[in-house]
């Protein structure tokens, strides 16, 4: 992929739902208007209008808008073997990333100013992007490295989120996720947790949008494609992300991302 990133500017009337999926690109989301709610791993946020999401590669999320009104939003798509090239922007994202994760959240708030600014840099920056002039890329770069330095700046002032008493589903995906290669089965995790299978089952589909079957799958072939993309061989990666043997790991593979393995590379 030769582009540094992807823009769009969507608009879409409510309601709508979608399953948990991921990317293995940084997305940055920033909400118009709606009434959204956003489901990232075992984590909800409530988005207001003004509000950035930033969802690193590979994490789960699924987005829940409610009816009264037009669901608008900016989404950024940053590539991360394109970013690799701009040291600056590649640092900033990995600061935003990590500041994130230290103040557990993956929301972003700004004051009136704040809010005006980040939505004139999207402004700008769709913009330049659908232009071909001489220096649309000089101005495409430098939009993002605002934005990224607008996020650091308003993590760095904002207190850390308070750990919350986590329900039953983000305590069951927080288990799958301490250990994706080794997860629990459905039948494990209502013995772990003392409810029933179907209890259970309604729940993690109510949440997620999926079963907790087809989410541990999607969990291991994302860390098998981070695996892949490091150099480690097809015949370890499947031992390695938990699947019993190399033919059930292929079909879930070809499945879910649409080539074989050996074909996969990010970078």
């Amino acid at each position: 992929m030769e582009n540094l990133f992807d823009l769009a500017h969507k608009i879409d009337k409510s309601p709508m739902r979608y399953a948990f999926h991921s990317h293995y690109f940084y997305e940055i989301y920033l909400l118009a208007s709606g009434n959204v709610t956003y489901y990232i791993e075992n984590e909800i946020c409530s988005v207001s209008k003004g509000d950035v999401i930033v969802i690193p590669p590979g994490k789960v999320h699924r987005t829940i808008i409610k009816e009264g009104s037009l669901y608008d939003r900016y989404v950024l798509w940053l590539y991360p073997e394109c970013i690799s090239g701009n040291e600056g922007i590649q640092k900033l994202t990995e600061d935003v990333t990590s500041l994130l994760e230290e103040k557990n959240t993956s929301l972003i708030s700004f004051g009136r100013n704040g809010v005006y600014f980040i939505n004139k840099l999207f402004e700008i920056l769709t913009k330049a992007d659908g232009e071909n002039g001489k220096h649309s890329r000089s101005v495409c770069e430098s939009c993002i490295t605002m934005l990224l330095n607008s996020m650091l700046e308003a993590l760095e002032s904002a207190p850390a989120k308070p750990s919350e008493t986590e329900d039953l589903i983000s305590r069951v995906i927080s288990r799958i996720n301490h250990d994706i290669a080794g997860a629990p089965s459905l039948d494990e995790l209502s013995g772990e947790f003392h409810v029933s299978k179907y209890y259970l089952s309604h729940r993690f589909k109510e949440y997620t949008g999926t079963s907790v079957h087809q989410y541990i799958l999607m969990k291991k072939i994302n860390m098998a494609k981070d695996l892949l993309d490091k150099g480690f061989r097809t015949s370890d990666v499947y031992e390695q992300c938990g699947f019993s043997t190399y033919s059930n790991f292929y079909k879930t593979f070809v499945k879910l991302t649409g080539k074989p393995p050996k074909e996969f590379r990010i970078h």
